[in-house]
């Protein structure tokens, strides 16, 4: 009797055994998966930011003394590469029509974008361009029109020039942000943002953005 209950005993075991074995190889299963996307993910991102390697090296070959002398840089932000230029070049005060410089300036740099919209393996470099207009927080002098209408005006003037030279419209948007973008400070303080000459500087812009997707893209 008591060796038919031993091996009973150990004959439940198996069961249990089973069941642990199976929770262990779903574990290792989801485990597998989640690296594969861990490293699916941060694939896509390398491949992103290689893209922008790309397009900031040659710009800044194309464009070294706009750099140098500050009328031109670049920031990222994610899938974000930022070309900001200084009104300084671009517009006369509380005006949204392009100086000749500026236009001479922006000509050149709308022909490098559109160069440089795919690779050599006809890959998509970028997906579209957003065109920000941005202001400091001194008013304009004027009972129809504030810096909102400013930032907008000019954002579409740089938008009208690109598209004159070719760029596809329908990879083209322009918002103007008025004041409420400064890049001299922290957007929730306006007017510590503006609180110099320098700072105000550095807020009156215009940024040139464009957009990258993670995935792989062709010309259409």
């Amino acid at each position: 009797m008591d060796l038919r209950m031993r091996q009973k005993s150990v004959l439940n075991i198996w069961p249990a055994f089973t069941d642990v074995s199976i929770a262990m190889l779903l574990i290792f299963l989801f485990f597998l998966f989640y690296q594969f996307v861990a490293n699916s993910k941060l694939f896509q991102i390398m491949r992103m930011e290689k893209k922008q390697d790309t397009i900031e090296i040659a710009f800044n070959n194309r464009f070294a003394n706009e750099i140098r002398d500050r009328i031109i840089s670049i920031e990222r932000d994610g899938n974000l590469q930022r070309f900001m230029f200084s009104d300084r070049i671009l517009f006369n005060t509380d005006e949204a029509k392009l100086l000749p410089l500026g236009r001479i300036t922006l000509t050149a740099v709308g022909r490098f974008f559109q160069q440089y919209r795919t690779d050599k393996e006809g890959q998509r470099l970028y997906k579209s361009i957003q065109i920000e207009g941005h202001t400091d927080n001194v008013p304009i002098i004027s009972p129809d029109r504030s810096n909102w209408e400013l930032s907008s005006d000019r954002a579409i003037a740089v938008l009208r020039l690109f598209e004159n030279i070719g760029i596809d419209p329908r990879t083209l948007t322009a918002t103007g942000y008025s004041k409420y973008r400064p890049a001299a400070g922290d957007s929730s303080n306006i007017r510590r943002a503006n609180n110099t000459a320098a700072k105000r500087a550095k807020n009156r812009r215009i940024e040139i953005v464009l957009v990258y997707s993670e995935t792989e893209e062709h010309q259409p």
